[in-house]
């Protein structure tokens, strides 16, 4: 497989086989929204959506990453506090979600998309998650600050 972005409200770039990409993707969002919690909340700025957020977890563990199993791997969080507003916003709880994308495993949808995408979704079937190329996470980043201007 080759590189993609993984996303939903959190994309990263992976070149690894399906099941170490639904791993590294919760383990990924587990370290990004617990990075979350200890942030302020507060007006989000136009650079907010432009924000990546760039974590390396090697297989070892770090000083802030866990070990694991997987192949060393490299997260890429996209505009976190623009997606913690996103979530507020629909009423998804930081511990609610947390459960639904990471406290048992992912499943992959059978029907890649048209573009080679591919759909996981939550054991609870709360959420879908959508590999893209790395142009249409960058076009849907675009996207974010007119979802903003709406509300």
């Amino acid at each position: 497989m080759g590189d993609g972005k993984v996303g939903f409200d959190i994309i990263a770039t992976f070149s690894i086989q399906t099941t170490q990409i639904m791993g590294s993707i919760q383990l990924g969002i587990q370290h990004a929204i617990g990075g979350l919690a200890s942030k302020p909340e507060r007006d989000l700025l136009m650079q907010d959506f432009m924000t990546v957020e760039t974590t390396n977890f090697p297989s070892e563990g770090s000083n802030h990453t866990p070990a694991h199993h997987f192949s060393e791997f490299k997260f890429k969080n996209y505009a976190p506090m623009a997606f913690r507003y996103f979530r507020d916003l629909f009423g998804i709880q930081p511990d609610d979600y947390l459960m639904s994308m990471c406290s048992a495993p992912l499943r992959e949808l059978s029907n890649p998309g048209a573009s080679g995408s591919i759909f996981y979704l939550t054991d609870d079937d709360e959420f879908i998650i959508k590999t893209v190329q790395h142009k249409e996470g960058e076009f849907l980043q675009t996207l974010l600050p007119g979802y903003y201007m709406v509300n």
